[in-house]
């Protein structure tokens, strides 16, 4: 499997960092440039999520509380900007930031929830390559060069703390995976594989930049794949690569 996997890395003419464990019998498989860090795009969206639910433990907030969209906070590409509906329940804004990557709810959460709050949670994780410095698609700070920032080891951290319960309670790890386990986007991971296989996961994507780190449910075991590309000339490639590799490391396990 190793010698597959990295010959799809070494044909792809990416830049590209693979993560993979057998979370039940918690062995790691490969770690290969683990601790790279990438720009996070839509991955950052998971330590938001994580954050919200401590505020919601902390009874700051709570899951069904209706948050209101004012006007300024609608961007385009949302599903919350298309839609007329002024008010949603918190958990449903956090719902759509993961399964559809809404950037309005996304946005929306950040102010609720405070950047120092989401990058101090980060560094409470021991997420040390991890931080939160501009909202979705605000260009003019992206051209100062304040992006967001991610490593593949710091979102294993996240993942894995969400799976096994322990990065918060185990009932908001619960609504954690169950929201992850609804994520639409199946282009990268999820690519060459049927629809009926269950994956806690979340993508990421800007031009150039594919991520995808899941976690993968299956009845006889369960384990964890983290997949970052930078550097890509063509992000159709950059998918490609990264479903290949995941059809590789589910058909080693069906053995």
């Amino acid at each position: 499997m190793i010698d597959l996997i990295m010959k799809e890395i070494e044909n792809s003419q990416l830049d590209i960092s693979i993560v993979i464990k057998d979370l039940t019998n918690d062995k790691w498989l490969l770690k290969h440039r683990e601790g790279e860090i990438y720009s996070s795009a839509s991955l950052i969206k998971v330590p938001i999520m994580v954050e919200a639910l401590y505020q919601v433990e902390k009874g700051l907030y709570a899951l069904d509380e209706k948050i209101r969209i004012k006007p300024e906070d609608r961007i385009k590409y949302s599903i919350v900007s298309d839609l007329t509906i002024d008010e949603y329940p918190l958990v449903d804004l956090i719902t759509l930031m993961i399964i559809v990557s809404d950037n309005t709810a996304t946005n929306v959460l950040i102010d609720l929830l405070g950047f120092e709050n989401i990058n101090k949670r980060l560094k409470d994780l021991n997420c040390h390559n991890t931080i939160l410095q501009r909202k979705m698609l605000d260009f003019e700070k992206a051209k100062k060069g304040m992006d967001n920032l991610t490593s593949p080891m710091d979102m294993v951290l996240i993942m894995e703390g969400i799976y096994s319960k322990s990065i918060l309670k185990p009932k908001s790890c619960e609504i954690m995976l169950d929201i992850l386990t609804r994520q639409k986007y199946r282009d990268k991971l999820g690519r060459y594989l049927s629809e009926d296989i269950v994956i806690a996961h979340k993508t990421g994507s800007l031009t150039g930049i594919n991520h995808d780190i899941g976690i993968f449910l299956l009845d006889n075991v369960h384990y964890l794949i983290g997949a970052f590309t930078k550097n890509g000339k063509d992000d159709a490639v950059g998918n490609q690569v990264i479903g290949r590799i995941s059809k590789i490391v589910y058909d080693n396990f069906l053995k």
